[in-house]
């Protein structure tokens, strides 16, 4: 293969490309249009299904036919905006960037997308897996070290532009390639579901049943749950401790000061992380009306989606001067030696919790968890000595799955690789095809 430097070239990660292929600023061969997004304080805009309108939640699909947001006549009358047409290439530019898709139909998109259409004749399935690297490689870095695009930018990428028959050969090359890849990363996605739920199994029985099979049992008044252990309690959460929302400030109030504690943080994790990257311009009152003690118990408190609600993360190092975000709740136990943090960092993060708390949540245009919901839980109570001898079972059981999942992240991480370097050097002639 033979390949040459361009005069035109100045992107490095390049290097060369073959003598057949050109390099063409974006605008001379490419159109873009941005997306809109409607006042959401007026539900007009929303209450109907007349129109498909794509949001960056959409955008892992690779033709998208259908989507979760809908927009009426009026939302699209006051944007002004035309239809995005069938065949487009949605690309991601804020927030989440890189992502990708085909419009399989005319729809409308938000403003995070770019529709791109091409000028002249152009295999699309080419700028399907070139567009996403070339945009990335040309963005800019923000003051808050993210990656931002505008149109300039835009207009001024360089693309890589190969004859067609070329373009149609890499295509077809790459939609063969990074399919077979990503059928076994979907298999092994499917072990780390599994082997998360078999964690929680172990959870849900040893929680509600206890290590001794031939304890004696009583009723414990919760219908789907049964028996439990004769010395067990129940009890109400809000019996427990005191349950706290937390802090709620405009945009101003973050991005510096003391430590924030975040959604993110709670929802990933069954410990809160020691070190946090957020930080918010609390006062003297913000940090102790909403501090972050050893023992507290963080639930996610509002999302578009009630997958999302409940999910629970226990602190067990305190955070010094720290505060949490408003789309929490904090629960704080009354007394440490009737409920053992270690074991509420399990325990709370059970299907036994989810179920519990779904059952009654409040479902409108989004899902939330009240504190009253939160507070009238009903809370499986082993002895203080049982929970310590249950955290111990639960960490041997946990050493040997989470090595196993480690083990499997670690070779989706390696695909991931392997599947974007093939892409990189597909798309930039560095592959004979």
């Amino acid at each position: 293969m033979v390949v040459t430097n361009s005069k035109y070239l100045k992107l490095r990660w390049i290097n060369n490309v073959p003598n057949s292929w050109k390099i063409v600023a974006f605008q001379y061969i490419l159109d873009f249009s941005v997306g809109f997004t409607p006042p959401t304080n007026k539900s007009e805009f929303y209450d109907s299904d007349d129109y498909d309108w794509v949001t960056i939640s959409d955008l892992n699909s690779k033709v998208i036919f259908e989507t979760k947001n809908k927009l009426s006549q009026k939302g699209v009358d006051n944007s002004g905006k035309l239809p995005v047409k069938k065949g487009s290439l949605l690309y991601s530019f804020k927030l989440s960037i890189g992502k990708v898709a085909f419009a399989g139909k005319d729809l409308y998109t938000n403003e995070a997308i770019l529709a791109i259409v091409p000028k002249y004749d152009r295999c699309l399935g080419y700028l399907y897996y070139m567009l996403p690297i070339i945009l990335e490689q040309n963005a800019n870095i923000n003051i808050y070290g993210a990656k931002i695009f505008n149109q300039e930018v835009i207009n001024s990428s360089l693309i890589p532009v190969p004859p067609i028959q070329t373009q149609a050969r890499i295509a077809e090359f790459l939609n063969k390639k990074t399919s077979e890849i990503d059928t076994i990363i979907l298999k092994k996605e499917q072990m780390l579901l599994s082997l998360e739920e078999k964690k929680k199994t172990i959870i849900d029985e040893t929680a509600t049943k206890g290590l001794n099979p031939s304890a004696s049992m009583k009723d414990s008044g919760i219908e789907w749950i049964g028996e439990i252990p004769e010395h067990w309690e129940v009890k109400p959460l809000g019996y427990l401790g005191s349950c706290q929302n937390g802090v709620s400030k405009g945009g101003d109030y973050f991005g510096e000061g003391y430590p924030f504690v975040s959604y993110g943080d709670i929802y990933k994790n069954y410990e809160l992380p020691t070190q946090i990257e957020g930080l918010a311009k609390s006062s003297e009152e913000d940090r102790e009306a909403y501090s972050v003690l050893y023992g507290d118990v963080f639930f996610t408190r509002t999302s578009e989606t009630i997958e999302e609600i409940g999910i629970a993360s226990t602190c067990l190092k305190t955070i010094e001067n720290a505060v949490f975000s408003g789309f929490t709740i904090r629960f704080r136990p009354y007394n440490l030696k009737e409920l053992y943090p270690e074991y509420s960092k399990y325990f709370f993060r059970s299907n036994y919790i989810r179920v519990s708390l779904v059952k009654e949540m409040n479902i409108v245009t989004r899902a939330s968890l009240s504190q009253t919901l939160l507070k009238s839980l009903k809370v499986i109570l082993p002895s203080y000595e049982d929970q310590k001898n249950i955290v111990l079972y639960f960490e041997k059981q946990f050493q040997i799955i989470d090595e196993a999942k480690e083990k499997i992240s670690n070779q989706i991480d390696k695909l991931k690789e392997y599947r974007q370097s093939l892409i990189s050097e597909a798309v930039t002639g560095k592959i004979d095809i």
